[in-house]
């Protein structure tokens, strides 16, 4: 039977690679160069030809940014100690540069403008993607104050569609802003006619197989464009390999060779004194060039976060859902194309695909001198590098001013009223309401709801968000539940629409997301080795770890000044280590957590965990006595919750051992227990294995529990026995060591534990019991 799987499989990616070639090489037989001119002359496109006919000059230095960016990589490899060949870097650069072309940047953005006026419903006619009372541009001025003075600037901005620099670049140009460039994927450059268009406003980056001098030339020439005062766009999450957000997150963004290259605008004056001798630089240009580069170099870059919106991103099924793409196409209205068919039979596509994306917005926060946040990196005290810093400053005002859609509205009013088994209505009112005060706790202002929300009924917005995620085959189009709201097609896609109206930044990835509970001593010290772990190993590189504690000022404290309480008051938790009171930016996409809190908060933070998390997960229970309200150790009384909510797709493990919280903070030898299932446990285990210690594993969860509580119950009665001089030899203490262990023995097993437990060499409770014992504890 898995036989026949394979081949099938193998049969279907055949036919899918075969007709993938078949696409491509049809396409390549458009020229898109001349469509694009063809569709700016038309009738329809020539109002916009016109109007950007008039849009300043631009990229006039194209040649002397390559230029500098050669001589910057020659200048870094020669400092490293090594040597190559100019023509090599020069060949290098070659590959990458933008190839600047007046007449298609006209032509492209001629044809964009009518494009995106069919394919969008402006709610601007006058300035598309903004709102008609300018709220989203009202920082521009600040922005060209900088532009007039020759600074570059960094656009970091959200990544959700293939469209987003388009509309970007479309809105700087209705500004008459100059043209931003960005970086473009090989896999982008396929067709070659689509190569010419791209090229023109951006930049080459090898999504794989890069070799070093290749990474220097990318550097460099993101130095050399912010050095040269140009614009570029950068997206934030371009590391996670497609950029955009597979899942509507806004995530902790991660180091980018662009983003680092793009902020370094410190120059050798010798490079800049020899630009200025270079007699390939005509002599109109060279002056104005080397003037700008002089200014760069002894000045800044301006560093502009833009957040995008939509209503509805084509891509979201294929992304999300990983569906075919024919689910591009859901929401174009063939019917009613067809009806006109015989009036315009050559546009059927064009015309079924009116307002395809819905609405969209730009919204763009105020500007940032790159020495301001210097200035705020100095005094951060997390860790992080400054490249990470903008980046995570950038992200945190995309998510304070990124527009909530209807559509998103309703997709959680949806996730919320099934959770509760409520009405719509108020579920959309709900979580209306929860936006609003997430944002004024978060960020001290309201939440900007686009202009649909803010002009009509509340009606009004839940029926055009139901008519938007039918329309993208998320919501059935005529079945409903028994609550009156329509049968849900794909779970997957809606909470992809639910998340992209949420503002929390999620951790970096969805694939290992550590989540440990509790910021006391216990989860300061797991949180502490666990991150340095984590650090240590590059298979790690794409994991994070969070900290997340209920009490908001204790997090935000943690948060802020990045050390513990009471005896870790004075050491400094590992750069990797998030800090959040928020329940569903902590546990929504949580792979592993580690339960470190108290004893009387564990079911409050269980249940949040379950209410909260959207994927399976394993847990590992390291809280350290019984539960008040059950009277039940803590791994039953998760079992029993688990249960009680249904969830199968937990796996539960207990860690435990002669372990202090000293210990793990400042690295000494070690010695934990983990323990639980077979399957899986080895590999779990390895995120606890530093060179300064060993984890042991049990498959008795119960009685390696049971072994951690009651030693330290029993080591407690040791120590007052022994300081009472209750005890007056050495033969006494031995006889109540054994009773104590046979006692707790019997306990452990009468609750489910294997006796091989509490035999004389088990880790789990005879060193645990020896080391607490002498510990005075």
């Amino acid at each position: 039977m898995l036989e026949k799987k394979k081949k099938r499989s193998k049969g279907r990616s055949f036919f899918k690679k075969m007709l993938g070639k078949i696409v491509v090489r049809s396409v390549n037989k458009i020229n898109f160069v001349n469509f694009a001119a063809q569709m700016a002359h038309s009738k329809p496109g020539q109002p916009f030809l016109d109007k950007f006919k008039k849009m300043p000059k631009d990229w006039e230095h194209t040649k002397d940014i390559s230029r500098l960016a050669v001589d910057l990589t020659l200048a870094q490899i020669e400092q490293e100690g090594e040597s190559v060949d100019r023509k090599e870097i020069e060949q290098l650069v070659n590959e990458i540069e933008i190839r600047y072309n007046r007449e298609i940047h006209e032509n492209v953005t001629a044809t964009f403008g009518l494009m995106f006026d069919h394919l969008f419903e402006h709610q601007n006619s006058i300035l598309p993607f903004t709102s008609p009372d300018g709220r989203d541009i009202k920082h521009l001025k600040k922005l060209k104050e900088y532009r007039k003075q020759g600074l570059g600037v960094i656009f970091l901005i959200n990544h959700s569609s293939h469209l987003d620099e388009f509309l970007v670049d479309l809105l700087w140009q209705n500004l008459y802003m100059g043209l931003p460039v960005f970086a473009a994927g090989q896999n982008m450059m396929a067709i070659k006619s689509v190569e010419n268009l791209l090229m023109t406003g951006s930049y080459l980056v090898l999504r794989e197989g890069a070799n070093r001098y290749q990474m220097a030339v990318l550097y460099n020439y993101c130095k050399a464009l912010s050095c040269a005062g140009a614009q570029q766009g950068i997206f934030l999450e371009a590391w996670r390999g497609g950029a955009r957000t597979r899942d509507g997150s806004l995530r902790y963004p991660k180091s980018l060779v662009t983003l680092r290259g793009a902020m370094d605008v410190m120059v050798d004056e010798n490079i800049v004194a020899k630009m200025d001798m270079d007699d390939n630089i005509e002599d109109k240009l060279k002056n104005d060039f080397t003037k700008k580069l002089q200014f760069s170099v002894k000045n800044d870059v301006v560093i502009q976060p833009i957040a995008l919106s939509y209503s509805a991103v084509p891509e979201d099924l294929m992304m999300c859902s990983r569906k075919s793409s024919k689910s591009w196409v859901r929401g174009m209205k063939f019917f009613k194309a067809l009806l006109k068919f015989p009036l315009y039979p050559k546009a059927i596509i064009w015309r079924a695909a009116e307002n395809l994306y819905g609405r969209a917005y730009i919204s763009v926060p105020p500007p940032m001198l790159l020495s301001e946040i210097k200035k705020n990196h100095q005094n951060d005290k997390t860790g992080i590098a400054l490249d990470e810093f903008v980046a995570l400053s950038s992200i945190r005002e995309i998510a304070r001013c990124k527009k909530v859609m209807a559509g998103q509205l309703t997709a959680r009013g949806i996730v919320y009223a099934k959770r509760k088994g409520i009405e719509l209505y108020a579920a959309v009112k709900t979580e209306m309401e929860t936006i609003r005060q997430y944002h004024i706790n978060t960020f001290g202002e309201e939440p900007d709801f686009e202009d649909f929300i803010r002009n009509n009924s509340l009606e009004d917005v839940i029926e055009d968000g139901l008519k938007i995620l039918k329309k993208r085959g998320v919501l059935s189009r005529i079945l409903k539940d028994e609550t009156g709201i329509p049968e849900i097609k794909d779970e997957v896609a809606l909470g992809y629409y639910a998340t992209h109206g949420d503002r929390r930044l999620y951790s970096p990835t969805a694939d290992q997301n550590i989540v440990v509970v509790g910021a006391g001593n216990w989860g300061f010290a797991i949180a502490s080795h666990v991150g340095n772990r984590l650090l240590e190993d590059k298979r790690y590189n794409n994991a994070s770890i969070t900290i997340f504690d209920s009490r908001l000022e204790v997090a935000r404290y943690m948060g802020i000044n990045r050390t513990g309480s009471g005896r870790f008051s004075e050491k400094i938790l590992p750069k990797n280590v998030f800090v959040t009171n928020d329940l569903p930016s902590a546990f929504r996409k949580a792979s592993e957590i580690i339960m470190a809190s108290k004893p009387e908060d564990f079911e409050m933070h269980i249940r949040g965990i379950l209410e909260n998390s959207e994927q399976p997960f394993k847990i590992m229970v390291a809280t350290r006595g019984f539960i008040p309200e059950r009277h039940s150790l803590p791994y039953h009384a998760t079992q029993e919750m688990l249960q009680e909510y249904g969830r199968r797709d937990v796996d539960v493990f207990t860690l435990a051992g002669p372990v202090d919280p000293d210990d793990l903070v400042e690295t000494k030898n070690i010695s934990g227990v983990l323990a639980g299932a077979k399957s899986g446990l080895a590999i779990l285990s390895d995120l606890f294995q530093r060179s300064s210690g060993n984890t042991f594993l049990s498959y008795d969860p119960i009685g390696v529990q049971v072994a951690d509580i009651m030693a330290r119950v029993y080591a407690v009665w040791i120590n007052f026995m022994d300081s009472s001089k209750r005890i007056n030899h050495a033969s006494q203490l031995g006889f109540l060591v054994s009773a104590i262990s046979e006692e707790v023995k019997n306990f452990a097993v009468a609750l489910g534990a294997m006796p091989d437990t509490f035999t004389g060499g088990s880790k789990a409770w005879t060193v645990t019991m020896t080391s607490v014992s002498l510990s005075g504890i």
